[in-house]
């Protein structure tokens, strides 16, 4: 009697969104298969590549055969299953959705062949090498031509690259020549296609130094729970050397034979944070994140599923990494909400990567100057371990903060972007050679194109909100990107000359500084301004080496950076995010500005923060200027406890969107009512109402809010159709 046929279920990957659910299909005879394997399988009439979630699931109808088996080992870890099964639980998506996130996006093109890509990705380079005869050629004196005898020279020395050639004046060219008369050969060889961030050269000055007592107590503290799967909230204000915590944990796991994963929230942060690791590490850094080419993604990829590197840094997918054992998961800047996924699966890092140390277990530690309430009320409830760095390296003092009332200003007749203790600052800062950043979170040069005879605005025809002005003169929709190369002389509307531009942006402050400080070196650091490829490596190294005097930005540099020559900090109007209708704002304030002003005072110069404001005595404002934290987050949890909001309940955002307004009424309303008779006290339904958005890229939007202690068993006794987008555990309700 035979034995029966083994089964095993299939995450596939059949085009950009994929099916919600896996597939079942019968091992054949004699074929190696674990979970975790990538192979081809047979989906309607396409062979689609996917992953094997589990064996022999319990089967009774009659099944398709795995085609092949793509690579010989497993690309996903156990650990790895474990952490898509609790992602696709709890955010309420589908496995193959959570398993295709822990794949390199260039991995389903190439899995389509039968056999994965070479280790080191697909690129080569040539390589020569002398043979005997060259070699007896030269001692002999054979005549060759001059190109050829220099080349000759080089092979004989060592040389093997072109570029190795080129260096010792020889060529390609040549050695192809010498290849041909039997004097050398030529081979290829795979090349790594490295990401410019590893061209940066970060001194490594405090390796050996002493741990300060605050950095010695923290690490003995993360050696303690070592294996435990256990979480830590490293609360270190700004410069108090939680990068070196960091270096120093991870030189630990890796000690052990633990690999480490580092979590950043920008990219634009990644350029110090990798350096600093490259030059603790060396090669056995590996970079992930979505700003790299497909190929580069994929090659750092395979050198992490290869073992060739054990350290891997990135943002919020370099916490998929292959690695066999993970010892050490560091997330630097945890309050960032650029660690909330916005497409499926919508996880966030930080409470996956605490998924992930429960999983496999590892330490996870996250670091923050201004850690979310949520974290922070978790870490005091002994749900995390507190670590605490109180005070700055080298006993250097935080900066010193005034706020100006620009109300002040304005009855003073002082209408420009610039407070006149703020431009007396920044005139004293650049001519004493010093640096200075100045910060607005809002890009541009203004907010919107008004005409003052009929309050016309000119707005975004697919989105309905203002255009913002950019100094080239075009119109820019920053929501969906759409872009007029004008904006009208006169009005549309009414015809009217008096159409102008109001509110204030980065190319806005950047020509008022130009005006203020003549002849000074200015760069300006936003998503316009660094759009290109290696654009953001390239404006950190100028920061660096001090050819920048005035730095003008957005949120992008209000983290991450360590400027010694930075003594002035100054926010342009502190009220841009206070204002937002969110349950975060006050949050996301206090946390902006207190990263921002901390980049000032790094040096033995010290430095000073100035913020502007329309709001002086609200306690975000006051209490980011005294860098206080205490104090704002005891005022922060109290609205948040008085109104149910986290960390005293959790909240999930189900959004819709059609071309059609009454389309999207009629689904808003029937599945509001849907929810209501579902609650059973589990949750408050709100809404339905249009979304803060209320239309992007020509569809119409609207959302339904659900609070409450337990949200999810709402969820679970309603049927939610594909027309919906839910996102569990929101980081705005702005979407």
């Amino acid at each position: 009697m035979s034995s029966p046929s083994r089964t095993a279920e299939v995450a596939v990957f059949a085009g950009l969104r994929g099916p919600a659910r896996t597939f079942s299909y019968v091992v054949p005879e004699g074929l190696p298969l674990s979970p975790g394997h990538l192979v081809r399988v047979a989906l309607g009439s396409r062979a689609v590549p996917g992953v094997v979630v589990a064996l022999d699931g319990a089967v009774d109808r009659e099944l398709k055969a795995i085609d092949a088996l793509l690579h010989p080992l497993p690309l996903l870890r156990p650990h790895q299953l474990a952490l898509a099964a609790w992602i696709a639980e709890r955010y309420r998506c589908g496995l193959a959705d959570a398993v295709r996130a822990m794949l390199p996006p260039a991995l389903a093109s190439r899995a389509r062949a039968s056999r994965l890509g070479a280790a080191r990705g697909e690129r080569s380079e040539p390589v020569f090498a002398v043979a005997p005869a060259g070699r007896a050629a030269l001692y002999a004196g054979t005549r060759v031509g001059p190109r050829q005898l220099v080349t000759l020279r080089a092979l004989v020395a060592g040389a093997v690259t072109p570029h190795d050639l080129v260096d010792a004046g020889g060529s390609a060219e040549a050695a192809r020549a010498l290849v041909r008369k039997g004097l050398a050969t030529e081979g290829r060889r795979a090349v790594r296609r490295v990401p410019a961030e590893f061209a940066l050269v970060e001194e490594d000055r405090v390796r050996d130094a002493e741990a300060t007592p605050a950095q010695a107590a923290a690490l003995l503290e993360i050696a303690a729970v070592r294996g435990q799967g256990r979480g830590l909230l490293l609360h270190g204000v700004t410069a108090s050397g939680k990068t070196e915590v960091y270096l120093r944990a991870a030189a630990d796991a890796l000690a052990r034979g633990y690999g480490v994963i580092v979590l950043v929230p920008e990219i634009i942060l990644t350029a110090q944070v990798v350096a600093r690791f490259i030059a603790r590490f060396g090669d056995r850094v590996a970079l992930l994140h979505s700003a790299l080419s497909a190929g580069e993604r994929f090659d750092e990829w395979r050198r992490v599923l290869d073992g060739i590197a054990d350290v891997v840094i990135g943002s919020r997918s370099a916490l998929f990494a292959p690695l066999e054992r993970v010892g050490l998961v560091v997330v630097d800047e945890e309050q960032e909400p650029s660690y909330k996924q916005e497409s499926a699966p919508r996880y966030h890092a930080v409470d996956t990567a605490l998924a992930l140390g429960r999983a496999s277990g590892a330490t996870v530690l996250l670091g923050s100057a201004t850690p979310r309430v949520v974290t922070y009320e978790a870490a005091r409830n002994g749900d995390l371990t507190l670590l605490s760095l109180p005070e700055r390296v080298g006993e250097m003092a935080l900066p010193p903060t005034t706020i100006v009332d620009l109300r002040l200003e304005l009855r003073s007749g002082n209408r420009g972007t610039l407070s006149r203790e703020l431009r007396k600052a920044l005139q004293h800062a650049v001519g004493g050679g010093e640096q200075a950043i100045l910060y607005l979170n809002r890009r541009g040069f203004a907010t919107i194109v008004l005409c003052r005879d009929c309050g016309y605005v000119a707005t975004c025809p697919a989105c309905e909100i203002p255009y913002a002005y950019h100094i080239d003169g075009s119109l820019v929709c920053h929501r969906c990107g759409r872009r007029e190369a004008h904006a009208p002389d006169r009005c549309p509307a009414c015809g009217g000359a008096r159409i102008k531009q109001l509110g204030v942006g980065t190319q806005r402050v950047e020509e008022e500084v130009r005006a203020t400080v003549p002849g000074a070196r200015i760069i300006r650091l936003d998503r316009d301004a660094v759009r290109a490829k290696g654009a953001h490596a390239r404006a950190y190294e100028r920061m660096r080496s001090g050819d920048a005097q005035v730095i003008v930005g957005t949120q992008m540099l209000a983290k991450g950076f360590d400027l010694p020559r930075v003594t002035l900090v100054g926010v342009i109007n502190a009220d841009t995010v206070l204002n937002l209708p969110d349950f975060t704002a006050a949050e996301r304030t206090f946390e902006l500005l207190t990263q921002v002003l901390g980049r000032s005072g790094r040096g033995t110069a010290g430095g000073r923060g100035i913020v502007q404001t329309y709001l002086p005595e609200h306690y975000a404002i006051r209490a980011s200027a005294a860098h206080d934290y205490g104090a704002f987050v005891e005022a922060e949890l109290a609205g948040r406890r008085r109104f149910g909001y986290p960390p005293f309940g959790r909240l999930v955002v189900l959004s819709t969107h059609a071309k059609r307004l009454a389309t999207v009424d009629r689904r808003a309303d029937e599945l509001a009512r849907w929810l209501r008779e579902a609650a059973s006290g589990d949750a408050e339904v709100f809404g339905p109402a249009p979304a803060f958005a209320a239309k992007r890229a020509g569809s119409y939007r609207a959302q339904i809010v659900l609070r409450g202690v337990h949200p999810e068993r709402v969820l679970g006794r309603v049927s939610v159709n594909e027309e919906w987008t839910v996102d569990v555990d929101p980081v705005t309700l702005l979407g």
